[in-house]
């Protein structure tokens, strides 16, 4: 058995190879194959032509256009399987109207090879009445690793290609072909070549590659699978290409898949292609004759066998090709023949002076050598430059890219220095003209940096004047203030001074309070620091007590004659109430005294010699509020049909406020209530640690979605869901619940519940004498 290399570009056409490969077909055929797949065509071409690989994948196009130029059998690529056919059309990744793409002053189209279908497409695209310019439109030959970046600079027009051939235009791109601009026929897009060396000393061998790629090729297209669920994910070896781009080309309709991999394109299509490829070819009797020679052949014979396959006729066509780009020496071939290695010597100097002066398109002259050994050097020569001359023009369009990578950063730094620019000029507006009086004053240095116009006004100083001065000198306190001793540790911070004094220009004392916010601005520290007249404050706060006061006061009269005639009518002997009335009684009994022990608490903060937090403050069960707070908040539960389970741990005491306590219960009880319609709510408190006690109101309600258990305690939060629009409620309990559990040195967290609910655990710090 031989063993033969096989060489492709990744491109996800050439995917026929692979899978004859992975699944063992050219075993079975009795040839040992192995498969690379190289950057580019011209490295395809490069290993062919030197004889390091014996097929490789080639386009259609750049085929025909060796059939015109090659010199005998051995030296030319023999026709393989045609591996796809495929609808081609043309694509840009500018996001505008069709008719904007086709009048467009865009400058150049990338192509993946001077010889590919793609080039020959897009000449014809440009040569249609579609496109309304006319004008030339230039090419850059990139590998298909760079196609995506030229494809989606703004300078690109486009690609013409296959949307099956090239994904990734379906991501980055749309498909601007309508009627009559590029036909839809299935072109022959890509096929396996040998090399005629090859072809020639083992035909057999090459036949039995080329069935094992027409087994490959009819499993794709009749969707058979191979030891595995998907008969495109079973691949091994160098695939370059993942399961989603091989699922996404080949698992479509078997009609379709069919026309793509039949390997057999009608004649009609095949000639669409040799008539675009014949336009770009001087009028040529001959090569006309051999490429319809070489359509016909394609059409009637589509997988060809050895070596019956030679069919060959001598052209000098080839003449007029290399004739195009002079060699460096031309000499006589009897001199030639003469002297050999001096010429190639000779040449080869000659060559690398050329080359350090800058002239690139350069190559030896194979047209004058006889076949042998020197006519390979010089192949192999002209090799290595298309391949180093193909690196350079990667190269130059990288840098390229790069000069144009970092215009762009530099626009973009000129962009954002201009909106800062913009941001600075609008704070400078706002904290100027801004209501309040405010200062700006360096951190490190405190000394104030700026004052606004309020602060000018109300303390006499100019601009001039209150620049540069020291902070001290006009907020003479603020150095015992603790926020000012050290410098911020964060960005931004904010502190509250409620009441200082402030020294006016004239000398003039008064009393002000100060909101301080720190803030970084260039690698140095800045306090802005608003100041308030403490004598508004004082006043609105003059006015909330009063107010406070004199509702409570309205509030203790009638709630004092409600208790007092509520009293007297349960003890008249007269009246008699059964048991269901009697606990309803003794309800209203209990919320009148809530009540006007809340008023009670509301006068006494009013007072001049009110109590201070420390003496309001009580030691209490809170197993007993709990009890209270359940029997007087149950009868909504028992109207749902719920079941209030309770496991209380009583002995236990607790220190603060005993009111403040069975507000927070309730809070969390009755929201527990509301959002549950159906099953329990369990109240727990368990005694968890020495000095700590775990509060549990765990319910089986909606529940509450974990994103959102931080934002439940802050201030008129509701969770945005059609549920709360229905119950109601202002969004407050909670938040003052966590308050009041932090007044005492509490926790308060939100679980959910894994019957369905939540769970909110309140941990409360034990009074131990």
């Amino acid at each position: 058995m031989i063993e033969i290399e096989i060489v492709t570009t990744p491109r996800l056409t050439a995917f026929p190879v692979f899978l004859a490969f992975s699944r063992g077909y050219f075993e079975e055929e009795g040839v040992k194959v192995r498969v690379r797949v190289l950057k580019s065509y011209e490295a395809v071409f490069a290993h062919l032509r030197e004889g390091r690989a014996e097929g490789g994948e080639v386009p259609f196009t750049a085929w025909l256009d060796q059939q015109l130029r090659r010199t005998s059998p051995s030296w030319t690529f023999c026709r393989g399987a045609i591996l796809s056919s495929l609808v081609h059309g043309f694509y840009s990744a500018s996001y505008m109207e069709a008719e904007a793409i086709r009048d467009s002053y865009h400058s150049f189209l990338p192509i993946l090879h001077p010889l590919s279908l793609d080039r020959f497409i897009s000449e014809e695209f440009f040569r249609s009445e579609n496109y309304h310019r006319r004008k030339p439109v230039p090419y850059i030959v990139t590998r298909p690793t760079l196609l995506v970046n030229e494809f989606i600079r703004a300078e690109c027009l486009g690609v013409a290609a296959s949307l099956q051939e090239i994904p990734f235009l379906g991501e980055k791109g749309y498909c601007l072909t309508v009627a009559n601009e590029i036909p839809p026929y299935y072109l022959p897009t890509n096929m396996l070549v040998f090399t005629g060396r090859f072809a020639s000393k083992f035909p057999e061998e090459a036949n039995s590659v080329s069935r094992a790629i027409r087994k490959a090729m009819e499993d794709l297209a009749n969707h058979v699978a191979y030891e595995g669920d998907s008969y495109v994910s079973d691949w091994v070896g160098p695939c370059p290409w993942k399961p989603p781009e091989l699922d996404g080309f080949y698992t479509r309709s078997m009609p379709e898949l069919g026309k793509i991999l039949s390997g057999a394109p009608s004649l009609e299509d095949v000639r669409f292609v040799v008539d675009i490829y014949r336009k770009t070819f001087s009028r040529n009797d001959q090569a006309a004759d051999l490429l319809d020679e070489a359509a016909r052949s394609v059409a009637d014979d589509p997988f060809p066998k050895f070596p019956a396959a030679f069919r060959f006729k001598k052209t000098e066509l080839h003449l007029d090709y290399y004739s195009t780009l002079p060699p460096l020496r031309r000499e006589n071939p009897k001199e030639l023949s003469k002297s050999p290695v001096r010429n190639i010597v000779t040449e080869l100097k000659d060559l690398a002076l050329s080359l350090l002066s800058g002239r690139r398109e350069l190559s030896l002259d194979t047209t004058s050598v006889p076949t042998g050994p020197y006519m390979f050097i010089r192949s192999a020569v002209n090799s290595v430059l298309d391949y180093l001359n193909q690196e350079l023009r990667d190269m130059e369009e990288k840098n390229k890219r790069l000069t144009e990578d970092n215009y762009l950063l530099e626009t973009r730094l000129d962009i954002s220095d201009l909106k800062r620019q913009t941001t600075e000029e609008r704070y400078r507006y706002m904290f100027e003209f801004a209501t309040d009086a405010m200062i700006i004053a360096n951190a490190d240095t405190r000394t104030i940096v700026d004052a606004n116009r309020k602060f000018r006004e109300i303390s006499g100083y100019l601009a001039s004047e209150i620049r540069n001065t020291r902070l001290a000198r006009i907020l003479p306190d603020i150095l015992e203030q603790s926020e000012f001793k050290t410098p911020l540790g964060k960005e931004q911070h904010m502190t509250f001074i409620p009441e200082t004094q402030l020294i006016l220009k004239d000398g003039t004392k008064f009393r002000v309070g100060l909101s301080v916010t720190g803030f970084s601005a260039e690698t140095k520290r800045f306090y802005q620091i608003q100041v308030s007249d403490n004598a508004l404050i004082l006043e609105s706060e003059r006015i909330k007590h009063e107010f406070i006061s004199n509702i409570s006061h309205e509030l203790r009269s009638p709630m004092t004659n409600i208790q007092g005639y509520f009293d007297l009518l349960l003890s008249d002997p007269v009246l008699t109430l059964n048991e269901e009335q009697k606990e309803m009684a003794d309800v209203i009994r209990k919320n009148v005294r809530r009540l006007n022990f809340l008023i009670e608490n509301l006068l006494q903060l009013e007072k001049k010699e009110a109590q201070s937090a420390e003496e309001m403050t009580e030691i209490f069960d809170p197993a007993t509020v709990i009890e209270e707070v359940l029997y007087i908040n149950s009868p909504p539960a028992v109207e749902k049909g719920l079941e209030v389970v309770t496991n209380l741990s009583k002995g236990l005491r607790v220190r603060g406020v005993r009111f403040e306590f069975s507000q927070i219960v309730t809070n969390l009880f009755v929201n527990a209530v509301k959002y549950t319609e159906k099953g329990n709510v369990e109240v727990t408190l368990q005694k968890i640690s020495p000095g700590k006690a775990e509060l549990r109101i765990i319910d089986t309600g909606v529940g509450i979605d974990p994103k959102y258990k931080e934002l439940i305690f802050e201030r008129f939060f509701r969770v945005p869901d059609h549920r709360n629009r229905t119950v109601g409620g202002t969004g407050l309990g909670l938040s003052i619940s966590r308050v009041l559990i932090n007044k005492i040195g509490g926790e308060v967290f939100v679980e959910p519940n894994l019957k369905g609910g939540s769970v909110f655990r309140v941990v409360l710090p034990l009074y131990i004498s």
